[in-house]
């Protein structure tokens, strides 16, 4: 079992695991076709069809194959921007099934930075809330809001810590600078901006022991957001 699910009771896992398959793959059918997913995780249309529906329970090592296949980080990627092309960055942003896709497409990337440490806090932005809750969840850590808690005595130790963002931007940078600054204990670890903006280089630059992702450039002109 991937130490993403080991972290829970067995019996609970292997629901949750179960859960997370069916969750995927009702993202995906947002846009793509079942026979497209079936070609990717090498199995008939059919059983996947049963799967999604709740008809058949694949045994869990079965599941994690899937859940580890439609959870690759070039697979997501052409998801979101499948998204961002055909709907608003709100609508991305609200969806429970995408946004535990993102979520979980960056989990098993956090928990192999950390080496089994806890992640002491998730931090994000107002706008990345809906992703960063069900990293907290997964983690057992605390979730703050940047854009709630900023300025208070919150966020001045930070040690094991993560960053969830929308994209990065001056105030973000602003905020996370002074953090560090003040901060007694910081110690951010890992960086995610669902956009790349160029403060995201900026924002490495100020905690360079961190890992630092991204999944999609930045938005066109026009874009509805």
């Amino acid at each position: 079992m991937s130490e993403n699910y080991s972290m829970f009771p067995r019996m609970y896992s292997e629901s949750l695991l179960y859960v997370d398959l069916v969750d995927i793959v009702s993202a995906y059918r947002k846009f793509f076709k079942l026979i497209y997913l079936s070609k990717i995780l090498g199995i008939r249309e059919a059983p996947l069809s049963k799967y999604a529906s709740g008809k058949i329970k694949p045994r869990a090592s079965k599941s994690l194959s899937m859940v580890r296949a439609l959870t690759s980080i070039d697979l997501v990627k052409k998801a979101v921007t499948e998204y961002i092309k055909n709907e608003s960055l709100l609508d991305l942003l609200t969806d429970v099934y995408f946004t535990k896709l993102i979520a979980l497409s960056i989990l098993e990337r956090i928990i192999s930075v950390f080496h089994g440490s806890r992640v002491e806090a998730v931090l994000a932005s107002s706008e990345a809330i809906l992703i960063a809750s069900h990293l907290s969840h997964r983690l057992k850590s605390p979730l703050l809001n940047l854009h709630a808690v900023r300025g208070t005595a919150r966020l001045k130790n930070l040690g094991n810590s993560i960053i969830i963002l929308v994209m990065a931007d001056n105030e973000i940078v602003k905020e996370l600078s002074r953090i560090k600054m003040e901060g007694r204990r910081t110690d951010i670890r890992y960086i995610f901006s669902l956009i790349y903006t160029k403060e995201l280089t900026t924002l490495s630059s100020i905690f360079p022991n961190a890992v630092v992702d991204h999944l999609v450039g930045t938005l066109a002109y026009g874009h509805k957001i």
